[in-house]
């Protein structure tokens, strides 16, 4: 990125990044992973009515549920085990994922296996984030659960399997670690071996190198157990790339839920590329509040273009980057709605800003609308507040006109309001309106 980053793009970069470190390759990955598997997880401070016109915001991964249930055995698992391995990857986790309450005190080493160890940390009430590590240091990065629902049934579990490939004198290793939020559950079956959960329901394993080759790009059955033995759920082991040239990535999830049948190897397909040279101009918006890595009054420009996996991507240009504001990937991914869906999908976002020394939060409203509804014009309204929304081929962007103070512990409330996105006709007729409130109120973590 250094080639072609101007002094005022670093600038802007750095001011922006204050709170959030950037993400690293292994983020990225598993951001994609998740979106293409189907798991319903989102970035932090993003909020759909239907998750296809999807944000790839690069934050930690988390899980929206509407309601809670702590899996705990005899006390919550915090209230045990070591104290973290890796401070500074706690500290980070909790940068990612602002203004959720990342309780930070309470992280802890819940597993161990040799030099190998997974650190979980609570995050709001019943969430959790896990960080694995290796010699100490959580290089493999991190994936959160904002809160955990139908334990037994495993909604809100998490495995994965993470790689750290040869470097040097540096040997390559291969985890597979997670947490069974089941209070029933004992031990995880994975077919090669049997691993024993530990409080809380998380486990770590390090595969060892003997079986890299016969599990390598395989999947097998495996099963959940209670403390007598007996199966509580039967599924898939998927294990992914082993560490034989593999980049240091996450890797596939390790277990799906599949009561019978066949366990085939759960592949990704190539990360969709945009072919910039067919995008087509959709409108140039100047900033009434901060957005991104730009500043209030300045101007930058959406664009569309097509991606290799055939869909439409929405792509931001500004100062100070020459190329697509999110950099190769996609800054969001157009779906429009489909038949039976209501004709306006919209999306509600914020970032955490700071100017003259105070922290606040400036909000954004993007989407997309359904061609058949014939809505040409599209208006956000608070009483007599309003604001424009940029509107073309059925998307649209537009930002809230006040700004909600920062930082804050737990939800961030939307400025006040209520506020309201309604559609309007090419005769004036009112197609179709959307609270927001409720969208924000109906779709934050609890």
């Amino acid at each position: 990125m250094g080639d072609f980053l101007t002094d005022d793009a670093l600038q802007l970069l750095a001011d922006f990044r204050s709170n959030v470190p950037l993400p690293t390759e292994a983020v990225v990955e598993a951001v994609y992973q998740r979106a293409v598997q189907g798991q319903p997880r989102q970035p932090r401070r993003r909020f759909a009515d239907r998750r296809r016109l999807v944000p790839v915001g690069v934050v930690a991964l988390l899980a929206f549920a509407a309601a809670a249930f702590a899996a705990v055995r005899e006390a919550p698992w915090w209230q045990s085990g070591s104290p973290p391995v890796d401070p500074q990857a706690v500290v980070s986790v909790a940068r990612d994922n602002m203004p959720a309450d990342v309780r930070v005190a309470d992280a802890r080493t819940v597993a161990t296996d040799g030099d190998s160890a997974l650190v979980a940390v609570p995050l709001d009430e019943t969430g959790y984030c896990l960080i694995p590590a290796l010699d100490g240091h959580a290089s493999l990065g991190a994936s959160c659960v904002y809160s955990v629902t139908h334990a037994e049934r495993g909604d809100s579990d998490s495995s994965e399997t993470a790689v750290r490939a040869r470097s040097g004198d540096t040997p390559a290793r291969w985890l597979a670690f997670g947490r069974i939020t089941d209070p029933r559950a004992s031990k995880l079956d994975l077919g090669a071996f049997t691993v024993d959960l530990a409080p809380g329901g998380f486990f770590l394993v390090e595969i060892p190198d003997a079986q890299w080759a016969s599990l390598g790009g395989t999947a097998n059955r495996g099963a959940i157990l209670d403390g007598s033995g007996q199966v509580l759920r039967r599924g898939c082991v998927n294990w992914g790339a082993s560490p034989n040239g593999a980049s240091s990535r996450f890797a596939s999830t390790l277990w799906v839920d599949q009561p019978s049948g066949e366990c085939t190897p759960q592949t990704l397909p190539p990360v969709p590329t945009i072919d910039l040279s067919k995008a087509t101009k959709l409108f140039d918006v100047t900033l009434t509040q901060p957005f991104s890595i730009w500043r209030t009054g300045q101007s930058i420009t959406f664009e569309k273009a097509p991606a290799s996996d055939g869909t439409t991507c929405v792509v931001v240009l500004g100062p100070g980057l020459p190329v697509n504001g999110f950099g190769n990937g996609c800054g969001f991914r157009l779906d429009l709605p489909r038949s039976g869906d209501p004709p306006i999908n919209p999306a509600m976002g914020t970032d955490l800003h700071h100017a003259n020394g105070n922290a606040f939060y400036a909000w954004q409203i993007t989407g997309s609308t359904d061609p058949s509804a014939g809505i040409t014009k599209l208006t956000l309204t608070s009483g007599s507040a309003s604001a424009t929304v940029d509107y073309r081929d059925n998307f649209f962007f537009a930002q809230l006109p006040a700004t909600t103070p920062g930082p804050r512990v737990g939800d961030v409330p939307l400025p006040d309001g209520p506020w309201v996105l309604t559609g309007y006709d090419a005769a004036g007729g009112q197609v179709y309106r959307v609270d927001l409130n409720a969208l924000q109120k109906r779709n934050e973590p609890h």
